[in-house]
C-alpha cells in the first residue's frame, strides 16, 4: 500500500473522466486517498494533477493554477456540447483565413467575462449543469471573470481547422473560447481536440500514463516539494 503524501502527474486519456482517472490510480498505486486537482474534460487528454493521501488538501493550489492547453478550433460547424460528442446545431458556410483568425484572438488577450459552456461541470443549486442540460432542465449559468494570456495560432491543419495554444488562468473553457472566437468571426465553432499541456508548474512533458503506472514507470512528486515557499 501506498503511504507516501504525494503528487502524480497523469497524462489522462481520452474518452475518460477525471473521477474513473483518479479511480484507477489509486486502484494501481495502492493509495489510501486520491482526488484529482481540477477536472479535465472525458473527451480531453493530458495533465490531470492526482493528489495521494494528505497530499489531496493541496487541491486549491492547484485548481487555482494557471492552465495551458493545445486544441483544435474547428469553424462551420456547433454542437451541443461544444465538441465531438455533441449533435450538430448549427453550420455555416464561412471560410475563415488564417490571418483573419490571427487578427481575432489578439482581441482576447486579458481579462474578461466568459460564460461557461452549458455542458459544463459547473453546479448549479448543487447539480451539475451538463446533467440537468442532459436531462432537458432550463441551465442559466453566470459569466465568471477569467483571465487569457496568450492565444497563439500554431498551424492550419485544413480548411476551417486549426491548431491553437492556450495560455490562461483556472477556470477557463476552452470551449467556450471556441464559441466566442468563432461568433467574433461571425461564424459558429467548436473543439476537435483539448490537450490540457500544463497545470501550474507541472508539465506534460513530466507526466506519466496509466501503463506507465501499470509497468512500475513513474515518479511521484513528495508533498514537501511543493509545499516549499
Amino acid at each position: 500500500m501506498l503511504t507516501q503524501d504525494a503528487v502524480l502527474v497523469l497524462n489522462k486519456p481520452k474518452n475518460m473522466s477525471s473521477f474513473l482517472a483518479v479511480k484507477l490510480v489509486k486502484k494501481i498505486l495502492g493509495a489510501g486517498k486520491a482526488g484529482h486537482m481540477g477536472t479535465l474534460d472525458p473527451l480531453a487528454d493530458g495533465v490531470l494533477v492526482i493528489g495521494l493521501n494528505k497530499a489531496t488538501k493541496l487541491f486549491d493550489k492547484f485548481l487555482n493554477s494557471d492552465k495551458e492547453y493545445i486544441s483544435i478550433f474547428k469553424f462551420g460547424v456547433e454542437t451541443k456540447t461544444l465538441d465531438l460528442d455533441g449533435e450538430i446545431i448549427r453550420t455555416d458556410n464561412k471560410v475563415v483565413s488564417e490571418e483573419e483568425l490571427k487578427n481575432v484572438l489578439k482581441t482576447f488577450i486579458g481579462k474578461q467575462q466568459q460564460l461557461p459552456p452549458v455542458y459544463s461541470a459547473k453546479k448549479i443549486n448543487g447539480k451539475r449543469a451538463c446533467d440537468m442540460a442532459r436531462e432537458g432542465k432550463e441551465v442559466v449559468l453566470q459569466p465568471k471573470e477569467i483571465e487569457i494570456y496568450n492565444l497563439e495560432l500554431l498551424e492550419k491543419l485544413e480548411e476551417n481547422t486549426f491548431k491553437v495554444k492556450i495560455s490562461c488562468s483556472s477556470g477557463t473553457y476552452v470551449r467556450a473560447i471556441v464559441r466566442d472566437v468563432a461568433e467574433r468571426l461571425s461564424t459558429c465553432g467548436m473543439t476537435h481536440a483539448i490537450t490540457r499541456t500544463k497545470c501550474g508548474v507541472l508539465c506534460i512533458e513530466n507526466s506519466y500514463t496509466l501503463e506507465d503506472l501499470r509497468a512500475g514507470n513513474y515518479k511521484l512528486i513528495d508533498i514537501n516539494e511543493l509545499t516549499k515557499e
